[in-house]
């Protein structure tokens, strides 16, 4: 292949021939090289221009995805200088990108971790191997504190020489939040299971006390009567006796199948309002204490199954109070439906107490607290009205109480 000359050497060529007239034909063929030459320039120089194009194409795509990547990308020096940072990084810093270039990271820091800042740029000065060092930091941004990955892989020359630190800033703000949300509802959870156990346990020490102040006392006295029956001198003091052992026994009989029935009601299977009712009827019975239930409208629709039942408890809670502290002569309890909520009324014309006083201050046990956890339970509230002499009025409201529609 020959040699191509210069430009300049053509064009001193083309100066000699033209001071020369009878070479007219090497002048020709000169001329026929430069005009070649020069098409093969126009040639080379549009190949060029379209690779530039295509260069400046892929740059500004590479541009647009390191700049709107989902993740913040920095570039650091060795003492942790911001040398380069994309927009989504300093989105993460609350800072623009000229404001942040040539600042040290370890500004934007929160105090309690600046040293592990530092052990992390020591551990990254330290590796002699494209390797990825990471760390877990909390930074300082305008709207509050935010929680970032850092993962540094050094960039190394052919000499082995560190140029720069190239850095992942990952910001994982919202799962930490998830996080410590999850640890809530779990310790949330965690204390509600106790707190279950420890009503079921109270429930447990209730009915053992029922059993032997009420049912215990009523079987002592049985028992006398049969003794007294047994050293009876004559037949009618004997049947005198026996009489009222068996009176003593019908109570007791009475006695047991409340107790029963206040564990597993009956009335629950055929629904909320006839269970509460008929706890009514027979506490009122049990006890000859004065009440009333009053049911308005529920519908059609059912409440759900665990309304009904910490409603039932509710309910079982407040008048067994009435019993234990209120020395009431009367009690009116209202069930009733409004919209999607259920509301339970029990109201007492009792002595009544401070409300601002707690349970433990009063000598009370914890029963309004377990009617107060049982509301809970369901996403209810409890309210409660009361003042000496005036007697007690509690108020269960149940939102969302009954189940969606079916469509």
């Amino acid at each position: 292949m020959p040699v191509r000359r210069s430009a300049r050497e053509i064009a001193e060529e083309l100066r000699r021939l033209g001071e020369r007239s009878d070479h007219d034909r090497d002048r020709l063929e000169l001329l026929h090289e430069v005009s070649v030459y020069q098409e093969e320039l126009t040639v080379q120089n549009e190949e060029l221009m379209h690779a530039q194009i295509e260069l400046e194409a892929t740059r500004d795509r590479f541009v647009e995805l390191y700049d709107f990547a989902p993740n913040g990308y920095l570039t650091l020096d060795a003492q942790g200088v911001i040398c380069q940072i994309n927009l989504t990084g300093s989105a993460i810093l609350g800072r623009s990108r000229p404001t942040l270039e040539q600042m040290p990271l370890v500004a934007f820091i929160e105090d309690g971790h600046r040293m592990r800042f530092l052990d992390f740029m020591r551990r990254c000065r330290g590796i002699k191997s494209p390797l990825e060092v990471s760390a877990s930091l909390s930074i300082r941004n305008p709207d509050g504190p935010r929680f970032v990955q850092l993962i540094c892989r050094p960039r190394f020359t052919a000499h082995k020489a560190v140029t720069e630190y190239l850095t992942a800033m990952i910001d994982v703000t919202e799962a930490a939040r998830l996080e410590e949300e999850r640890k809530r509802i779990t310790a949330e959870r965690s204390a509600l299971a106790t707190r279950l156990i420890s009503i079921q346990d109270e429930e447990r020490q209730r009915i053992a006390r029922d059993l032997h102040d009420n049912i215990g006392q009523r079987v002592t006295g049985v028992r006398l009567k049969l003794e007294a029956i047994a050293m009876a001198g004559d037949v009618e003091a004997a049947r005198q006796r026996a009489g009222e052992a068996q009176r003593m026994v019908d109570q007791l009989d009475q006695q047991l199948d409340f107790i029963a029935a206040a564990l597993r009601p009956a009335g629950l299977d055929v629904g909320i309002c006839a269970a509460i009712e008929q706890f009514v009827r027979e506490w009122s019975d049990t006890f000859g204490i004065a009440a009333d239930f009053h049911a308005g409208t529920i519908g059609r629709s059912r409440p759900m199954p665990e309304v009904e039942t910490q409603l039932y408890r509710v309910a079982q809670e407040a008048l067994n109070n009435v019993v234990k502290h209120a020395a009431a002569s009367h009690v009116s309890v209202v069930l009733e439906r409004q919209d999607d909520r259920l509301v339970l009324i029990v109201e007492d014309d009792g002595r009544g107490f401070d409300p601002e006083i707690t349970p433990e201050q009063q000598g009370r046990p914890l029963g309004l607290v377990g009617m107060r956890e049982r509301a809970e339970i369901i996403g209810g509230s409890l309210e409660i009205e009361s003042n000496p002499g005036r007697g007690t009025t509690i108020f269960l409201q149940v939102p969302k109480a009954f189940p969606p529609p079916r469509d």
